[in-house]
């Protein structure tokens, strides 16, 4: 094993280090505010003291994730400008969260002393079946996106330290077929590994006699003919690794030392602080990261080369014009729908209802409306989030296009290149600046995760200590004994999570649009009409509730199915096109897929193309929060309408309203 730091990377972890070291001092500190009043709405809280900026920035931190910094930027860099249809709506996310729900839900708080969203519906209706439903479906989504969220931590540290790569023995290289180049490596160990790295272009040749290798460097150098010209491409050796035993592949060292440096980290203080720390921690990230992205924006565009003779428009577009994308033709990465027809008008509806309208129903976004002073402090802080969110998306846009510009190829996932896509975010900022400086601006994106896992953690927290622990099994438990099991909860689910993220999902952002759309189609129309219509009941809202989780999870279920069938199908295809060519019977073709497939075929958007194997289906071409919000919005009216309300707990709800008539 080998940790030995270039002096790059130790000047990049030193800046780094001074950002966590203010996290934990802020963690530290916080912890003196849990000795005021009750610990339950002091840690899960604060004890409902936001002002505006403390308030605008913990919801802009909060949301702000690894999703927005690595999960978003890999799509931009993908495919193209098109993703600005994708993020364009959270221009007035902050109107559809903090006008829509902040004031009443806050309200609606303080009416019961309720300190979690299951409290909030669990209060309302007198229902704990509510609070248990409500519980159980923060716990299945967060802990979704808890795994996506330290996956993105330990990409960052792991860039911030660039392990040396393994001592290794090259021996040799081959092109294939599909422009790739395959260099084989024997490491110490007896195993063999294969890097590819692509051609520079598909007109390229390579010259096998021209390979050099740079022991010390730990490097190859491989050189091709371009027309009349030379040019080669460094391919480092294959990446140190270790065995982990319950996992049938290795883990990269540089991942798994990043991982647990910053689950120790964001555990830790948030154990410890609680809400205080989660919150001040947000205030640093909030600041950190719009100073990083403005700076980053600036760096990369001065990074762009020129391009000659071509004016009107920005140098990096211009160079995306004349890329030659994986899929699709030259121009793709500027026009719309993206190449491979990545976002088409109806997905680019979807997507803005996503961003506008789930925003509105996340349980950790209501958590923080739930802690703000007073109405003058949400008016203040919803202006601020419109006009930092501005700034943050504009220039994340700006920068990966300019990402594309400068690495045309490397972090593309479908052409097997050095990097994953999740990458592209840090190793922009290693390419763009000093490493003192790429230290800082390393801070911002991993800013954004600590506070987003910082969150879900109480989240989980409170769902488990407050919701199913002291409120449905232990009433009377004790001060001291709510204070053990918050902290040692928060800690054991920062545990586990960092043991499930050691194997991480394929494409961070998926699974953001995944938990978002479940947890807004589970939370957001059966809360607003409980908060807002008198005659909502417990059974309509837990209908409500129920049936947008379902709409959501049965379509991402349904396409999981789809992408293993379609793909074993495929296999199979391509084996018996293999056996018809050797002249060889061909191969039994699969019982299952075959019987999924013509169970399953009739249902729509069955067998299209999707853009991940961890997708959902889009029937009629939309996403499945549509047809969540249409699930979720026709239960809760219909069933409320159906059943009678409480009308002693709706009076302390709507004390100004008469009753309804029986």
């Amino acid at each position: 094993m080998d940790i030995n730091l270039s002096a790059d990377s130790w000047q990049v972890l030193v800046a780094f280090g001074l950002y966590l070291f203010g996290s934990v001092a802020i963690g530290i500190g916080a912890h003196v505010y849990l000795k005021r009043g009750s610990f339950m709405e002091g840690y899960f809280l604060g004890h409902r003291g936001l002002g505006p900026w403390m308030l605008a920035l913990t919801v802009a931190a909060t949301a702000i994730s690894g999703g927005t910094f690595m999960g978003f930027p890999s799509l931009i860099y993908s495919h193209g400008w098109v993703m600005c249809l994708w993020i364009c709506s959270y221009m007035v996310v902050p109107l559809t969260t903090m006008a829509l729900l902040g004031k009443r839900i806050n309200q609606a708080a303080r009416i019961a002393g309720s300190v979690t969203v299951p409290d909030v519906l669990r209060d309302r209706f007198d229902s704990p079946a509510l609070g248990i439903l409500s519980s159980s479906l923060i716990l299945l989504f967060l802990a979704f996106n808890l795994v996506a969220q330290f996956k993105g931590g330990g990409l960052l540290m792991k860039e911030a330290m660039r392990l040396p790569p393994a001592k290794a023995r090259f021996l040799g290289a081959e092109s294939a077929a599909d422009h790739m180049l395959h260099l084989t490596f024997a490491l110490p160990d007896g195993t063999q590994d294969v890097q590819k790295t692509p051609f520079p272009s598909n007109k390229a040749i390579y010259l096998k006699e021209r390979t050099e290798v740079d022991e010390s460097e730990r490097e190859v150098r491989v050189y091709f003919r371009l027309g009349q010209e030379v040019t080669h491409k460094h391919v480092k050796f294959p990446p140190q690794q270790v065995k982990v035993p319950w996992l049938a592949r290795p883990v990269e060292l540089g991942y798994l030392i990043g991982l647990i440096i910053f689950a120790l980290t964001v555990v830790a203080y948030t154990t410890y602080g609680g809400f205080w720390a989660v919150t001040l921690t947000d205030l640093l990230a909030g600041l950190v990261m719009f100073a990083g992205v403005i700076l980053m924006a600036i760096l990369a565009m001065q990074q762009v080369p020129p391009t000659n003779g071509l004016t009107g428009l920005p140098a990096a577009t211009e160079t995306l014009r004349y890329l030659e994308p994986p899929e699709g033709k030259a121009g793709d990465l500027v026009y719309g729908p993206g190449p491979g027809q990545f976002l088409s008008v109806g997905l680019a509806f979807s997507f803005f209802l996503m961003w506008s309208l789930m925003s509105a129903g996340q349980p950790s976004g209501m958590v923080r409306l739930m802690s703000f002073k007073d109405s003058p402090s949400l008016r203040r802080a919803l202006l601020l989030v419109c006009s930092y969110y501005f700034v943050i998306y504009l220039a994340l846009v700006i920068i990966f296009v300019c990402a594309r510009a400068l690495f045309p190829t490397q972090y593309l996932r479908e052409v097997g290149s050095e990097g994953e896509p999740d990458s592209i975010m840090p190793a922009m900022v290693r390419h763009l600046a000093h490493p003192l400086v790429a230290g800082f601006l390393l801070a911002a994106p991993y800013a954004a995760i600590m506070s987003t896992v910082a969150a879900f953690l109480l989240m989980i927290s409170s769902s488990l200590v407050r919701d199913l622990y002291q409120r449905t099994f232990n009433p009377k438990a004790s001060n001291r004994s709510l204070k053990a099991a918050s902290y040692g909860v928060t800690a054991l689910v920062g545990v586990v999570v960092m043991v499930g993220a050691i194997n991480p999902p394929g494409f961070l952002q998926y699974i953001i649009v995944f938990t978002g759309s479940g947890q807004g189609c589970s939370f957001l129309l059966p809360m607003a009409l409980a908060l807002y219509w008198r005659r909502s009941t417990r059974q309509g809202v837990f209908a409500g509730m129920l049936g947008g989780f379902v709409a959501v999870f049965g379509l991402y279920v349904l396409g999981w199915i789809d992408s293993y069938t379609q793909a074993h199908l495929q296999e199979h295809h391509q084996a018996v096109l293999v056996a018809q060519e050797a002249d060889k019977p061909a191969p039994e073709e699969p019982g299952l897929e075959r019987s999924l497939q013509n169970t399953l075929g009739w249902f729509p958007g069955w067998g299209e193309k999707r853009p991940d194997s961890f997708a959902p289906l889009y029937p009629a071409g939309l996403d499945p929060l549509v047809w969540g919000l249409l699930f979720s919005l026709i239960l809760t009216v219909g069933v409320s309408l159906c059943t009678r309300p409480d009308e002693e707990r709706a009076r302390r709800y709507f004390p100004e309203e008469p009753a309804a008539s029986a």
